[in-house]
Order: C-alpha cells, then sequence, then structure tokens
C-alpha cells in the first residue's frame, strides 16, 4: 500500500511536470519573431539667419532610410536597435549646390561628406520610455540635430479597443534644457486605421561644435503633424509634418537672428522578422 500511494505522488508529480512543459511548449510555438521596421524619412529644411543688410539662406532636402528592431518592450518600454542604411538629398548655400549620397562611396572620401561616415551604418540602440524616446547626450552631426526623429511615435500609447473619434491626450517631455509640449486628438477612425493629429509648443536649446567653433542655438516653435496608425497592431504607418522655429545662434561673439521652416514626411514599412 505504501508503494502503491508513492507511486500515486509520483504520477502525479510527473503529469505536471508534463503539463507545464506542454503549456510552455505552446507558448512557445505561439510567440512571433521580433518586429521589425523600415523607416523612410524625407526632410525638407529652410533656414535665414537675418544678418543686417546681409541675410543668408540655406536649404536642403534630405531623405533617410533606418532599418529598425525592436529588441525588448514591456509595458511602455522598448528597447531598439536603429541603423541608417543611406542618406541622400541636396544642400544649398553661399550660392552652391552640394550633392551627398551615402551609396556614393568614392564622394564618402571628401571632407565635405565625412559626416556622413559618421552615421550610416553604425547601428546605435534607442530607448523608448513612456512612448518618447530617451535623448543621448552626445550628439551627433548638427545637420541631423534640429531633425531628430522621436521613435515613440512609432507606437500607439494605448490599447486600439479604446480608439474612437475625438479621443485626446496631452504629454511632455524635456532634454537638457530643452522642452516639447505635445496635444493629440484623433481625428477619423476607419478600416482599421486611425488618423491623429498632433500639435507641439517646442523650445530647443541646442550647441555643438562647428568648424572649430562652439555654437549656441536658442529656438521656440510650433510642429503640426498628421499621424496615421493601425489599429490591427497599433504602429504607425505615415507622417507628415510641418515645423516654423524662430530664435538666434550664437558664436560668441555674434547674436544672429534666424528662422527655420522643416517640412517632412515619413513612411514606416513593418515586417516580421526572420528567425536566425
Amino acid at each position: 500500500m505504501v508503494i502503491s500511494i508513492n507511486m500515486a505522488r509520483l504520477f502525479k508529480r510527473i503529469s505536471f511536470v508534463l503539463l507545464v512543459l506542454l503549456q510552455y511548449n505552446c507558448i512557445a510555438q505561439n510567440t512571433k519573431p521580433i518586429n521589425a521596421f523600415m523607416v523612410t524619412h524625407t526632410i525638407n529644411n529652410n533656414t535665414t539667419f537675418h544678418i543686417p543688410n546681409q541675410p543668408l539662406f540655406f536649404q536642403s532636402n534630405k531623405t533617410t532610410n533606418t532599418q529598425f528592431s525592436i529588441l525588448h518592450s514591456a509595458d511602455e518600454y522598448f528597447q531598439l536597435s536603429a541603423t541608417i542604411l543611406s542618406v541622400k538629398g541636396k544642400l544649398f548655400a553661399f550660392g552652391q549646390e552640394q550633392i551627398f549620397n551615402s551609396d556614393d562611396t568614392a564622394g564618402l572620401n571628401s571632407t565635405e561628406l565625412a559626416w556622413l561616415k559618421e552615421v550610416v551604418n553604425k547601428p546605435k540602440t534607442v530607448e523608448v520610455k513612456q512612448f518618447h524616446a530617451v535623448q543621448s547626450p552626445n550628439k551627433s552631426n548638427p545637420f541631423f540635430d534640429i531633425e531628430l526623429e522621436d521613435a515613440g511615435k512609432y507606437f500607439l500609447p494605448f490599447a486600439s479597443s479604446i480608439v474612437k473619434t475625438g479621443l485626446s491626450w496631452s504629454d511632455s517631455t524635456f532634454s537638457d534644457s530643452s522642452k516639447f509640449i505635445h496635444q493629440y486628438l484623433i481625428l477619423k477612425v476607419q478600416d482599421n486605421r486611425a488618423t491623429v493629429s498632433v500639435l507641439s509648443d517646442l523650445i530647443i536649446r541646442t550647441s555643438f561644435t562647428q568648424s572649430g567653433q562652439m555654437i549656441q542655438q536658442n529656438l521656440k516653435g510650433i510642429a503640426r503633424a498628421e499621424r496615421i496608425y493601425d489599429l490591427n497592431t497599433a504602429k504607425m504607418l505615415s507622417e507628415s509634418v510641418s515645423t516654423k522655429l524662430s530664435g538666434s545662434s550664437n558664436n560668441g561673439t555674434d547674436i544672429i537672428p534666424l528662422t527655420i521652416e522643416l517640412k517632412a514626411t515619413s513612411v514606416v514599412s513593418w515586417k516580421q522578422k526572420r528567425p536566425e
């Protein structure tokens, strides 16, 4: 009888272990591969330095293709890997036009385009907390700083089930001495897609080194964006945004008023990352 009781207990333990293993196996089989996505970002930048009797006008357009992979996600936290695959465009200044293309390997050897080597094919980790990217203290090329993308926008900040026309919310972010206040409004829900309007008040204070000089910029302005999200995945498909900024640039000797107008679009292609 003792042997029978022990055998019964052993059988129950084995059955329990097998059940746990089977459940774990089912979960593992149902787990989807890590999401990956490509972002094609195009931006036009018109900047005017209002120097008395001699205003300076800079114009640029730039298209950047960036590959993202979601390394980890939990609640309102995402850890992403981001790699800029290509950058191309034009820069017009001082009556001259400069064309840049990271796919032109010969051109990358020139001093003027050395900045491309600093950003292309250099994977970096991006952290997103509470649906906004955590800004790195390490500043990149100033040509990129003013146009820095917030990777948190690629994710809808709440469950698709509560999305409806007229839903509104707001948040704010801080980075060093800069401040951004965002107001969101869902304009339309149709065909499992949500159109979201975003109005942002911007206060931007940056400093960088250019041609051996420390430059400080103080800017204020607004940005108006329209984003489209896929409600099946709660992820962004596209965005168009217009930004107007005004302020000053200080090189330690002269303080020059400036205005900046940006128009940008982003198109996001989502896919399941293939198992390695």
